[in-house]
């Protein structure tokens, strides 16, 4: 064999390997995701000036609760780090369907309530009565978001979560 068929051997078993690595990549690797600012650079600013919020590190507290369940699958953890994701799953109770329309997310900012849902809809995938946002940017802190949900018969459920970022 010549040293040109060798070194076009080489060349191939090179290549054939490559293509194998990027084809065959364990699914451990991280991929990057696209991020999104959950608050504006004005009310950032308005959340500094009001102080620190007080809560707990991770928290879920039901105030109303006649409608749909609400479970928070993500954020979770002690040590939350930015991005954040979300992922909400809403239940139906008593085999009456959830009004995924009348969804409301809200961020405690100051003495208010911000509503959030239009910011967050626009980046978010909602499959049947699954909600799921990759990547809402936060500053370290303290943060209480305030989800609202009617199910067909108007009938509401109210939660409270509270998180920490790191």
């Amino acid at each position: 064999m010549s040293k040109r068929m060798l070194a076009l051997s080489a060349a191939g078993v090179i290549a054939a390997i490559a293509i194998g690595v990027l084809l065959f990549k364990p699914s451990s690797q991280t991929e990057t995701v696209a991020s999104f600012p959950l608050l504006s650079s004005e009310e950032l600013q308005t959340r500094a000036d009001a102080g620190p919020e007080q809560g707990s590190e991770r928290a879920l507290s039901m105030t109303v609760s006649d409608g749909p369940g609400i479970k928070v699958a993500a954020p979770s953890g002690d040590s939350l780090k930015s991005p954040v994701d979300f992922d909400i799953q809403l239940n139906p109770r008593d085999g009456v369907a959830v009004d995924m329309s009348s969804l409301k997310i809200e961020y405690k900012l100051g003495p208010a309530w911000l509503n959030l849902t239009n910011r967050v809809m626009k980046e978010a995938s909602v499959k049947g009565t699954r909600f799921y946002a990759r990547g809402a940017e936060l500053p370290p802190g303290k943060h209480s978001l305030r989800l609202s949900v009617k199910d067909v018969n108007g009938r509401a459920t109210q939660a409270k979560v509270s998180i920490t970022v790191n």
